[in-house]
């Protein structure tokens, strides 16, 4: 397996063997409508907007991090998964096989939580132990934690984490199934609106790979002088 390309190896981690069958399954047996998806956004939105505020505060295995989103729980970016998780549910009219999944989904993101807990337990001690006993994994609390190492919203972590691209590829998704729902079950045409909407999510698309072009030209011409802010 050593020289098959990363991307080509997490088609065969538990989590994408999950999602795209269940993907696969909406395209062809769900019925999106306006109102499903207002309902689904609701939960969406959410997800995503904490996925990103997460990222922005996070600092991986380098310093604990206790504060943002990690003040009030100690995996928000999975309680964001989760929310967007749910929400494709509502959208897309799969409540049966979407809660299946979700639910074989979180088992095998409990071993995934269980693992990294031992590796932070094993790097911090007793402060990760405190802050394990006061702070949910899942579910926040109401108050933040107050205990730990403090810092600020960082842009440039937010960069780094590329968690823009979740929301360029969510915005997509929801487009396409938009679209399809209009022109193939709904049989309507093309009006202003829908005409706006795909041009937004060509032009999402293009900035992206764009982006991503010149982070790529970027990083080959030379070191990267760019630092965490804090």
């Amino acid at each position: 397996m050593t020289g098959i390309p990363v991307r080509i190896k997490r088609l065969f981690r538990l989590r994408f063997a999950i999602l795209y069958p269940l993907g696969l399954y909406g395209l062809f047996f769900s019925n999106t409508t306006d109102a499903s998806i207002r309902a689904g956004l609701w939960l969406i939105i959410p997800g995503v907007l904490l996925r990103l505020l997460s990222n922005a505060y996070a600092v991986k295995t380098e310093r604990l991090t206790t504060c943002g989103p990690y003040a009030y729980l100690r995996n928000p970016l999975y309680l964001g998964t989760i929310l967007i998780f749910l929400g494709f549910i509502v959208l897309l009219h799969i409540y049966w096989a979407g809660l299946v999944t979700l639910l074989v989904f979180s088992f095998a993101y409990r071993r995934t939580i269980r693992a990294e807990e031992g590796q932070l337990e094993q790097i911090y001690g007793q402060v990760y132990r405190d802050y394990k006993r006061n702070v949910p994994s899942i579910l926040p609390r109401l108050t933040p934690y107050l205990a730990g190492e403090k810092w600020g919203f960082s842009f440039e972590r937010l960069r780094r984490s590329k968690e823009h691209k979740v929301f360029v590829w969510l915005f997509v998704v929801i487009v396409a199934l938009h679209v399809r729902s209009e022109i193939l079950i709904e049989r309507e045409g093309v009006d202003l609106r829908l005409g706006l909407l795909m041009a937004f999510a060509v032009g999402l698309i293009c900035l992206d790979v764009l982006s991503e072009f010149f982070a790529k030209h970027h990083s080959s011409s030379g070191p990267d002088h760019d630092e965490w802010c804090s």
